[in-house]
């Protein structure tokens, strides 16, 4: 069984001071008891023989007799007092008379003889008994010199031990670590404390002591858990501080982040905190080993990240917003919202093909107003818009998909039924025509003729799909309008050099031309190009990141848009270093240009 230092350290003082009395009791530098009290005994009976010379020289017997009786009863130390003449005879006795006869009586008692003398003669002996201390364990404990070191053993045991203790609890560690030893703790870039079992700091290096604005002199002592502390990671019990686990499990604990709380608007010190116990030689806790890992310009710099990465989210948004818009503009007849050509031909170029490799039929219908110029001339150009509206919206709800409705030219309208023959697209042609010519526009009545053809008439390619509706549109309006026509019943020899009222579209229902300075193609591109970068950042990919800038930046340089050049390339060479906090601000800084050329193409777009 192992026993604590502090118990060891003990017993060796109470031996060193039990030794210490033994010696100078040898070297008779300590009071011999035993003497004490022979010596004591001597000058009492002494003082006895004395008393009983006066009364034997008055002849008074009974006084005599009654002193010795009083000093025996209130004497305990005294067995028996006996009073002989010169020849031996008993003249008095008193006390325990009874066991001084026999042969062991001389085992029994100490016996003190002293002579006694009348008028300078010899009278006899007064004989004093004092009963023999026996060897027992009582006897033995009732020495005065056992009593003695026994009190003193006991005394310095329990003075020592609470000394000690209270001593080593707060004994400073530092002023017994070697300098050197101190000075390597104190140049540690991460803080260091040492604490007891109720959490109070009994060591502290420097790097700690500066992170909590105090010095390692000021912090011992204190309840570390009193500090103000702010623990941030999930999933620990609530108010339970590392050391304070560690303490009550016995076990190391690391990888808990806590911050310290500050008035500051700055981000608060952060520490990554590992706690592991101390224990003594028999495996108890004697108190706890922390070390703080101080992690606040990482936090900073997380939380700028944050903060970039919020805004970017924002704009990525914006720009899809914005790219939403540019698309819709891009490909829509801005007083229709029908497709516009150059949608219309990519998405017919797709069903030609279509309908070419799976061997389906497909359907054009080429449908033009009636007399749009007299409307124009006899009721107002905004009545010719009008117009335009309420039919391009009519055709937008007849034609279901995947149908595919274009604002062709001025007033013509073009529309492409996949899967429809000439038959089902001629029975479609005469139910466009007649909801067109049921639409009431203020008293107007507005008609329109219809050209009907199908790939399986012969097109070998989409313009000759587009010129046999054309011509069928010619034959409707010269066989009187408002009416449908079908490739397949246009006579041969018709001839189509003959002009007729087809009037071209007044200047200002020409598509929009877009500014040589704003362009949608630079917009939609430039959307495309930052819904890529935004996912870059995401996915922390900055080669991907500086391949797309450079894209950024000849796309603008191009097209002379040197803001946005000059952002683009510092993104790109940002990207190649590998520069975070740089990436995530360019990027941000480049969405918002776009966001800003986005803006002013819709901008050109409504004038």
């Amino acid at each position: 069984m192992r026993v604590s230092v502090t118990f060891r350290i003990v017993a060796g003082l109470v031996l060193l001071t039990l030794s210490t009395l033994l010696i100078a009791c040898s070297l008779k530098l300590a009071p011999n008891l035993n003497r004490v009290q022979m010596e004591d005994r001597a000058r009492y009976c002494e003082a006895l023989a004395v008393s009983s010379s006066l009364f034997l020289t008055q002849g008074n017997t009974e006084a005599l007799k009654g002193y010795l009786d009083a000093v025996v009863k209130h004497n305990p130390d005294i067995s028996a007092a006996v009073l002989r003449q010169q020849d031996g005879s008993i003249f008095l006795q008193t006390g325990k008379t009874d066991d001084l006869t026999g042969t062991s009586a001389e085992n029994r008692f100490n016996k003190v003889r002293i002579e006694l003398r009348e008028e300078n003669h010899p009278w006899g002996q007064l004989e004093i008994y004092f009963p023999v201390e026996n060897l027992g364990l009582l006897s033995f404990w009732q020495m005065p010199m056992v009593r003695y070191i026994t009190f003193v053993v006991a005394c310095c045991f329990l003075g020592f031990y609470l000394f000690l203790r209270k001593t080593l609890q707060s004994l400073n560690p530092s002023k017994v670590i070697p300098g050197r030893v101190q000075e390597a703790l104190d140049t540690l870039a991460g803080g260091l404390l040492i604490l007891d079992t109720r959490e109070r700091i009994v060591l502290a290096n420097k790097t700690i002591a500066r992170a909590l604005r105090s010095n390692p002199d000021q912090l011992q002592g204190q309840v570390v858990s009193q500090l103000p502390w702010i623990q941030q990671a999930e999933g620990e019990p609530e108010d339970e501080l590392p050391w304070t686990r560690v303490l009550r499990e016995g076990t190391t604990h690391t990888g808990v982040t806590l911050s310290l709380e500050s008035n500051a608007t700055t981000v608060a010190d952060c520490f990554v905190v590992s706690c592991a116990p101390v224990l003594d030689d028999l495996g108890r806790m004697r108190g706890v080993l922390v070390s703080f890992e101080d992690v606040t310009e990482l936090e900073k710099k997380k939380s700028e990240l944050r903060e970039m990465l919020q805004a970017l989210h924002e704009s990525r948004e914006e720009i899809q917003k914005k790219n939403e818009e540019l698309q819709h503009l891009a490909t829509r007849d801005p007083l229709t919202s029908c497709l516009n050509r150059r949608s219309f031909y990519e998405q017919m170029e797709t069903l030609w093909e279509q309908a070419q490799e799976q061997g389906t039929p497909l359907g054009c219908i080429l449908l033009d107003i009636d007399h749009f110029k007299s409307i124009n001339d006899n009721h107002g150009h905004s009545t010719g818009d009008l117009v335009l509206k309420g039919i391009g919206g009519a055709l937008m709800d007849l034609v279901e998909e995947p149908g595919v409705l274009c604002r062709y030219g001025g007033e013509e309208f073009c529309i492409l039924l996949p899967d429809h023959d000439i038959e089902q697209t001629d029975q479609v042609a005469e139910r466009y025509r007649v909801a067109v010519e049921s639409l009431e526009f203020d008293d107007l009545k507005v008609t329109s003729s219809f050209g009907a053809t199908a790939i399986s008439l012969g097109a070998e390619n989409p313009q000759d799909l587009l010129d046999e509706a054309d011509k069928c549109l010619y034959a409707a309006k010269r066989g009187g309008r408002n009416q449908v026509v079908r490739w397949d019943r246009v006579p041969r020899d018709m001839d189509f050099s003959e002009p007729i009222a087809r009037e071209p579209a007044p200047a200002q229902q020409e598509p929009v031309q877009e500014p040589m300075e704003v362009s949608t193609e630079v917009a939609i591109s430039l959307g495309a190009n930052m819904e890529c970068l935004a996912q870059m950042i995401d996915a922390q990919d900055f080669a991907g990141l500086a391949s797309v800038a450079e894209q950024v930046r000849l796309t603008a340089g191009r097209h002379g848009i040197f803001a946005i050049t000059e952002v683009a390339g510092q993104l790109h060479q940002a990207a190649e270093k590998v520069d975070v906090i740089e990436a995530i601000y360019l990027t941000n800084r480049l969405m918002e240009l776009c966001q800003s050329y986005q803006s002013l193409h819709l901008q050109h777009t409504a004038d």
